[in-house]
C-alpha cells in the first residue's frame, strides 16, 4: 500500500527532529558552561584527546585526510605537532570537498541541491545541517554538521549568555541574515523554535533600512538588546540619532565585520553605551567577551586556533597575526585541520581577570585574503588596502574596486576623513607592491552594497 507523504507530514517530522535536538542541546549547554571553569591544564588535555580522535577518524574515513596524514603517529599526536601539517585553504577544501567528508554518499552535489530546494529550516537525511559562508568578497564555501556537531556549535553561541554584561532575559533583536543558508538564520530558527525562553526578533540585513527600522520600532515585546553587522548597526544608530528609530537598547553587540571607531562612536552618541563585540565563523566556532578582561574568550575546549604569519608559521601570543588557522575538534563529518580563516587577529594566553582560562582574541585587525592582480604581473594584497583604509580616521565602511590602472575606493565616513590623504596612502600601497597607480579614485558614499548574507561587500573578487 502506497503511503501519501504530505507537506503536513513532513512538517510534523521536522518538528519532531527539532524538539529532539533541542532537548539534547539543554544537556550540552550545562556541560559546556561547566567547561568555562576548567583550568588551562584540563583544557589542554581535552584538546589533545579530541585532536587524536579527530585525526584517527579523519584518516580512517576521509580519502583526502588519509593521504595528508599518512605516516603520522596519530595516536600520540599532540597540539605542538600541528605546525608540521600543511595549511588547508578554502579553495582547496572546496575543490576536494567530497574527499574531505567522512560520510559515504554525502556529497557537495547533494548538499547544494538540499540548500537550493529548501525554502526554510531543514535537515538533510534527518541528520545534517548545511551552512553557506560568503566572506567579504562573495566567494562561497559550504560547511556541513552532523547531529551532535550542530548541537555543539549552537551551544557555543549560547553558553556565554549572561556572562558578558547583558541581561540574559532581555528581548533581543538580531539584524544579520534571515536565510537559513547562513549560520545566523539557521541558529535563530533553531534556537527560537518553541524555546520558552526570552523573546527574540530577527530582521534581514539586506532589507531596506526603513523596513528594518519599522520592524524594530514595532517589535513586541519591545527590543531591549540589539545585535547586527557593525556597518549596519552604525546605520541604525544614525537613525536613532535622527529620531526615526525609537528603541532604547541597554546592550548592543556586533560581529562579522571589523568594528571601526566610527561605529563605536555612533553607538555612544545614539544610546550612551559601549558596544560589545563577539567573533565567530561558519567553520565552527565563536569567541565572546567576559565583560571583565580585554578581548574575547575562544572555545578552548572545542577548537584549536593558531595565530600565524602570511606563510602559515605560528606567531607568539601577544603579536599580531596575518591569518588564523582553525582545527575544529568536534565536527567529524567535515574535518577542518589547520584551516585558513584568513582573519588577522591578535591572541593572548595571559590569565584573564575574570578567572576563565580559555585563551582570548584581543584584537581583530582584518578579515581579508587574496590579492588584486594587474597586467604588469603585480599582486597587491587586499589586506594592504584594508589596513590602509581602516587606519584612516573617520572611516566606517568601504568598498575597494579594482580598475585597470589602480583602484576605485568608495568610503562611508563620519565626515572627519581626509579623502585626499587617503588617496595618497592608497597610491603608496600600489607603489610598494609594484602595482599601477595612475588611476586611484576615492569618493564618499552613503552606504555600501551588501552580500546576500547582509555583510558589506568590501572588495572585488577579481
Amino acid at each position: 500500500m502506497q503511503t501519501l507523504v504530505t507537506s503536513a507530514t513532513l512538517e510534523g517530522h521536522y518538528e519532531q527532529l527539532v524538539r529532539r535536538q533541542r532537548a539534547e542541546l539543554q544537556d550540552a549547554y550545562l556541560k559546556g558552561v561547566r567547561r568555562l571553569r576548567w583550568d588551562a591544564g584540563r583544557l589542554a588535555a581535552e584538546r589533545e584527546r579530541r585532536l587524536r580522535e579527530l585525526l584517527v577518524h579523519a584518516a580512517d574515513r576521509s580519502p583526502f585526510w588519509r593521504e595528508r596524514l599518512a605516516g603520522r603517529d596519530l595516536a600520540n599526536f599532540t597540539e605542538a605537532d600541528l605546525p608540521s601539517l600543511p595549511v588547508l585553504t578554502r579553495a582547496e577544501m572546496m575543490a576536494q570537498f567530497d574527499r574531505v567528508l567522512t560520510v559515504p554518499g554525502l556529497t557537495l552535489g547533494r548538499i547544494q541541491q538540499h540548500l537550493d530546494q529548501s525554502n526554510g529550516d531543514a535537515y538533510l537525511d534527518d541528520e545534517y545541517r548545511a551552512i553557506v559562508t560568503s566572506g567579504y568578497i562573495g566567494t562561497e564555501a559550504l560547511h556541513v554538521y552532523g547531529w551532535d556537531a550542530f548541537v555543539t556549535f549552537v551551544m557555543q553561541g549560547s553558553r556565554w549568555t549572561g556572562r558578558r554584561g547583558e541581561d540574559p532575559d532581555a528581548v533581543l533583536a538580531q539584524v544579520f541574515a534571515t536565510s537559513t543558508r547562513h549560520e545566523s538564520g539557521i541558529f535563530h530558527a533553531f534556537s527560537t523554535f518553541e524555546s520558552g525562553g526570552p523573546a527574540a526578533h530577527c530582521s534581514g540585513g539586506t532589507q531596506p533600512l526603513d523596513e528594518i527600522v519599522d520592524d524594530l520600532n514595532n517589535a513586541r515585546p519591545a527590543v531591549q538588546a540589539l545585535q547586527a553587522w557593525p556597518s549596519l548597526i552604525r546605520e541604525l544608530a544614525l537613525e536613532a540619532i535622527a529620531g526615526r528609530l525609537t528603541i532604547k537598547p541597554t546592550w548592543v553587540s556586533v560581529a562579522g565585520e571589523v568594528c571601526t571607531p566610527a561605529v563605536r562612536e555612533a553607538i555612544r552618541s545614539a544610546w550612551g553605551i559601549e558596544t560589545s563585540e563577539f567573533w565567530g565563523c561558519s567553520e565552527g566556532t565563536y569567541a565572546f567577551p567576559c565583560g571583565v578582561g580585554e578581548g574575547m574568550h575562544v572555545a578552548d575546549d572545542l577548537v584549536i586556533l593558531e595565530p600565524a604569519d602570511a606563510d602559515g608559521n605560528v606567531v607568539p601570543y601577544g603579536q599580531p597575526a596575518k591569518r588564523l588557522l582553525l582545527t575544529n575538534l568536534f565536527n567529524l563529518t567535515q574535518p577542518l585541520i589547520r584551516y585558513d580563516l584568513v582573519d588577522a587577529v591578535t591572541m593572548s594566553d595571559e590569565p584573564c581577570p575574570c578567572g576563565c582560562a580559555h585563551r582570548r582574541i584581543t584584537a581583530v585587525n582584518g578579515r581579508i585574503d587574496g590579492a588584486f592582480e594587474y597586467e604588469n604581473g603585480a599582486r597587491v594584497p587586499r589586506a594592504a588596502f584594508e589596513q590602509t583604509v581602516l587606519a584612516a580616521p573617520g572611516v566606517a565602511d568601504f568598498f575597494v574596486g579594482k580598475t585597470q590602472h589602480g583602484v576605485d575606493l568608495s568610503v562611508v565616513t563620519d565626515g572627519s576623513s581626509d579623502l585626499q590623504h587617503l588617496r595618497t596612502d592608497l597610491i603608496d600601497v600600489l607603489r610598494r607592491h609594484g602595482g599601477p597607480e595612475s588611476e586611484v579614485v576615492v569618493h564618499e558614499v552613503s552606504s555600501i552594497d551588501r552580500l546576500w548574507s547582509g555583510k558589506s561587500k568590501q572588495f572585488d573578487a577579481k
